[in-house]
């Protein structure tokens, strides 16, 4: 059947895998267009924002993104220094993650089980931290702004991934 379809005057043969190739290219140029207009529209941190965050309170910021099916934000951060970065562990401070566009303030959840979702013993020194935020109804989405506030500790226009 196949070869009656392809010798019969005036129909080409179809050819699956030039079809399958150029729409795959088409594909990864729309990606790497898409791609460079969102990281040129997102604001980026200045430089030397995370040379700040590492000289006055010993701390790396990684990220702040997305877990838990967008119901929670998990924001990282690295330990340079234990001392500088003690303050972020006090058990008496409550962090906040505020939405940058409407102000809205979210916290760390304390489950009666497990407590606080966030570190608290005493910091390591090149160790990774997290703490997480309640996001109830996914009310922060990808690519917000957000600021972070850990008592006097304070990190603005962190983009959520």
């Amino acid at each position: 059947m196949t070869d009656q379809y392809l010798s019969r005057p005036g129909v080409r043969p179809l050819r699956p895998l030039a079809g399958l190739l150029a729409g795959g290219f088409a594909l990864i140029l729309c990606l790497g267009i898409a791609s460079e207009v969102q990281a040129s529209d997102s604001p980026s941190q200045h430089p030397r924002e995370n040379t700040f965050m590492k000289r006055q309170w010993g701390v790396e910021v990684l990220f702040v993104r997305q877990t838990a099916a967008g119901y929670m934000l998990e924001f990282r951060y690295k330990v340079i220094d234990p001392e500088k970065a003690a303050a972020l562990f006090e058990r008496q401070t409550k962090p906040v993650l505020t939405h940058a566009e409407t102000g809205a303030k979210f916290i760390v959840p304390t489950p009666a089980k497990t407590g606080a979702l966030r570190n608290s013993n005493a910091p390591l020194e090149g160790r990774t931290y997290w703490m997480f935020f309640a996001n109830p109804g996914k009310y922060v989405d990808q690519g917000d702004l957000v600021n972070i506030e850990i008592g006097n500790f304070l990190v603005e226009g962190l983009v959520v991934e």
